[in-house]
């Protein structure tokens, strides 16, 4: 009898080993590495880039990404050292100037990353800059380009008095890289690189609408990427994806009020991190993006 219940014991003992074992590698093998975390470092040398999130999709219950790339290859001059003529000049090329941008083919992402990401649709969601890389969620061109006086200059409209940003015809092909063919103007950049520039997602100012000026749902997103617009409107697996995720996040940061991308009134909640170079892990924190 004590063999019998020694031996049923055993089994049960190794049964669980077993079980444990197999939780384990299912654990391992679920783990998915963030793709912008592998482009980043793949572009470890280099001193300035940005990454946004160009498309999104959801296919027989994976998640997908795009993005475009855009590097600075090469080192750019101080306005001051160029003349007024060589400054207007829009001739050049982006890569004759060291600014190359390329799309990537579709990348596999967790389904926790591509919710994580759900409002930042056509949103610089990496960038470095001067060496220095962050993951702090931004209007594309904000971090770099934008207030910056290599590219270009505030100017104020004599009739209204307000101060927008103009590049310089050297760098004219920039408003088109970043989709920024309406003004940018000082107060709302003053806004972000005051109060949120490498601290908490950035998203504009909130229209008639109760639309953010960029991210998920924008016009300035659906204008970055047509296709995107449409696939909302087609693929009832990723609008409800991206209108659940981003209720749930809103939900939590304003006390169980919810949205989603099509509702008039949407508050969205954001989430923000900091990248570090060789890891793809991410510290997370909830924030109200735009103002």
């Amino acid at each position: 009898m004590k063999k019998t219940i020694f031996s049923f014991s055993a089994f049960l003992f190794l049964a669980l080993a077993l079980s444990m074992s197999s939780c384990g590698s299912s654990t391992d093998e679920q783990y998915m590495a963030f793709p912008a975390d592998k482009i980043a470092q793949s572009m470890d040398s280099v001193k300035n880039f940005s990454i946004i999130l160009y498309d999104m999709d959801v296919k027989d219950k994976k998640y997908y990404h795009k993005y475009k790339v855009i590097q600075q290859t090469a080192e750019i001059p101080a306005a001051s050292s160029l003349d007024s003529t060589t400054l207007a000049d829009s001739s050049s090329s982006p890569a004759d100037l060291g600014i190359v941008e390329k799309i990537t083919d579709w990348k596999e992402v967790s389904p926790s990353d591509f919710d994580y990401h759900s409002s930042n649709m056509g949103m610089e969601i990496m960038s470095k800059k001067e060496g220095d890389l962050s993951k702090v969620a931004a209007p594309p061109g904000y971090s770099q380009y934008v207030g910056n006086s290599r590219y270009g200059q505030w100017k104020t409209n004599p009739s209204t008095g307000d101060s927008f940003w103009a590049f310089y015809g050297r760098y004219m092909f920039l408003n088109t890289m970043f989709n920024l063919m309406s003004p940018v103007r000082y107060g709302g950049y003053s806004s972000y690189y005051g109060g949120y520039y490498g601290r908490r997602p950035y998203y504009g100012s909130v229209n008639s609408s109760g639309k953010y000026r960029y991210g998920t749902g924008s016009a300035h997103a659906a204008k970055s990427n047509p296709s995107f617009a449409q696939r909302m409107k087609s693929n009832s697996a990723l609008k409800s994806r991206v209108n659940n995720s981003i209720s749930r996040s809103s939900a939590r940061a304003t006390g169980g009020k919810r949205s989603s991308v099509s509702s008039s009134s949407s508050k969205r909640s954001r989430s923000s991190s900091r990248y570090s170079s060789g890891s793809s892990s991410r510290s997370r924190s909830s924030s109200r993006g735009g103002k």
